[in-house]
């Protein structure tokens, strides 16, 4: 755990207060790893003190890392609810008396603090809005982490292969794809992909099924028949419901005949991605990473970028987010040893479709160590 007593003397508060549930704040969870979906409150200082609900003491106890945790009924909430008829205002006592047994005068808050609270709070301490420094702290994966993720990323890779199966043994019937003659559908592949998920303990949200033109759009989930003699993007990010990590991969197949147009556009990112494998290391910035990407780009004559062409970053962070720092883009910081971060160029023209290839990789001194041993195959 990086040094929070550092953050705080450097900013002259005595703790840092979250307030909120961390099935949706990933920094409150990375603190105490307590997964809840129900409101409580964080306050890091040298120790991690959790305050939650009577209901959820024991379980906190049992599988939190907090160095402490009390509930609200210590601190009399249902005589204060009696007097005052509102939980609102049970609840601000409560905190007061919470912060003020630990000491607190001048406390920091995130920025996605609840106003309301934030508002009560102003009369009894003083509060400052901070960055919160934990989404700098997760950039840089601990050895567990990177397990973690190397293990979810295994998941995913196995549903990427049932995937291409399926499409590969489907047969092109005039301009679409067909299985035991009826056409198959992104929802079919979705299907195959989100059921190896689940049976193999992860969540998969939005996973990209996009063929055709369909394609050209970086996020669109895909609909209706694959089309055959085109390219379909598959783009796969689960989250392990046990550790709570990402994987993240894509791959772009053609069942068929591709034109020569796409597998020029397939040639150029595949070039590109081996490029910005190879740049990547500790030291270098996201910024210069993207940079060389970009360049391949140019030099295959690939130059667009609004609208059409390469229209994204190169890369970003994956951890308890599928989208954190760092990032591989114009405003990409410098890599640091173990964070872990997707290469994932693509081309997307409206009159041809799309192409992407995405690995996910832990950065070392020297380079990276692709979590990422799945082929790269255009024609199935």
């Amino acid at each position: 755990m990086p040094d929070i007593k550092a953050f705080l003397a450097e900013r002259s508060l005595d703790g840092l207060l979250f307030i909120g549930d961390s099935l949706c704040d990933s920094d409150m969870f990375y603190l105490c790893r307590f997964l809840a979906g129900d409101q409580f409150t964080l306050l890091a200082t040298e120790r991690i003190s959790l305050l939650v609900s009577g209901m959820e003491l024991g379980r906190a106890c049992k599988e939190s890392s907090a160095d402490e945790v009390l509930d609200t009924t210590h601190y009399g909430i249902m005589n204060k609810l009696k007097v005052s008829g509102k939980p609102v205002e049970a609840f601000r006592q409560v905190l007061i008396e919470f912060l003020q047994d630990h000491g607190m005068k001048r406390i920091g808050v995130p920025s996605r603090f609840p106003s309301g609270i934030y508002k009560d709070l102003l009369d009894e301490f003083e509060i400052l809005i901070v960055e919160s420094p934990v989404t700098k702290w997760r950039a840089v994966k601990s050895q567990t982490e990177i397990e973690a993720i190397r293990c979810v990323q295994e998941s995913c890779q196995y549903a990427m292969q049932l995937a291409i199966e399926l499409i590969s043994n489907s047969k092109p019937d005039g301009e679409q794809l067909c299985c035991k003659d009826e056409p198959l559908t992104s929802e079919q592949v979705r299907e195959v992909i989100e059921m190896a998920l689940i049976e193999r303990g992860c969540d998969a949200v939005d996973t990209i099924v996009a063929g055709g033109l369909q394609a050209t759009d970086p996020h669109i989930k895909g609909n209706g028949p694959l089309p055959a003699n085109e390219p379909i993007v598959i783009d796969i990010f689960p989250r392990s419901k046990c550790s709570k990590y990402f994987g993240d991969m894509t791959r772009t197949v053609v069942r068929g005949e591709a034109s020569a147009e796409v597998k020029d556009l397939y040639k150029a990112v595949l070039d590109a991605q081996l490029v910005g494998l190879n740049a990547i290391k500790a030291g270098v910035s996201g910024k210069e990473v993207h940079s060389r990407v970009c360049q391949v780009f140019n030099d295959y004559g690939y130059v667009e970028r609004e609208g059409k062409g390469f229209t994204h970053s190169t890369g970003h962070g994956v951890g308890l987010n599928i989208h954190e720092r760092p990032s591989l883009s114009e405003t990409g910081e410098i890599l640091q040893v173990n964070n872990v971060v997707t290469v994932e160029p693509g081309l997307y023209y409206p009159d041809i479709g799309g192409v992407r290839l995405e690995d996910l990789v832990t950065i070392t001194a020297k380079g990276c160590d692709n979590l990422t041993n799945f082929e790269k195959r255009l024609m199935i």
